[in-house]
């Protein structure tokens, strides 16, 4: 199962300095190229559902209220986050919770980045 998990991500080449890095550039960011579509359709049907209006005309303005409104919805950051872990094998899984927090944190800022960048295309 983890060979098929890895063999339907996109190949991105890119280079690393740090572990960390290296298991983003490797495992987090074509989880997130694969997962593209599905994380704007959770993202602005959760909005639908609230009620919530994020439209600005300023792209930083508009970044800055999809990442407040994920970090502040933890069921949509919940939501969100699990696309991503859903889709690691189980070694990936396993340097993923030696630093879950910082992880989180470089995954959400990703999506909140994916989000404001398909929406200015």
């Amino acid at each position: 199962m983890s060979k098929s998990k890895i063999s339907i991500r996109p190949n991105l080449n890119l280079t690393s300095s740090s572990k960390e890095e290296q298991f983003q550039n490797e495992v987090l960011r074509p989880i997130l190229k694969l997962q593209n579509d599905i994380i704007g359709l959770v993202f602005f049907r959760f909005l639908e559902k609230q009620k919530l209006v994020v439209q600005v005309a300023d792209k930083a303005m508009f970044e800055t209220k999809i990442n407040e409104t994920i970090k502040k919805n933890i069921v949509l950051r919940n939501q969100l986050l699990g696309l991503i872990i859903g889709q690691f094998t189980s070694d990936e899984f396993l340097i993923y919770k030696e630093k879950e927090t910082e992880f989180n944190k470089r995954i959400l800022n990703m999506i909140g980045k994916r989000i404001t960048d398909n929406q200015s295309n």
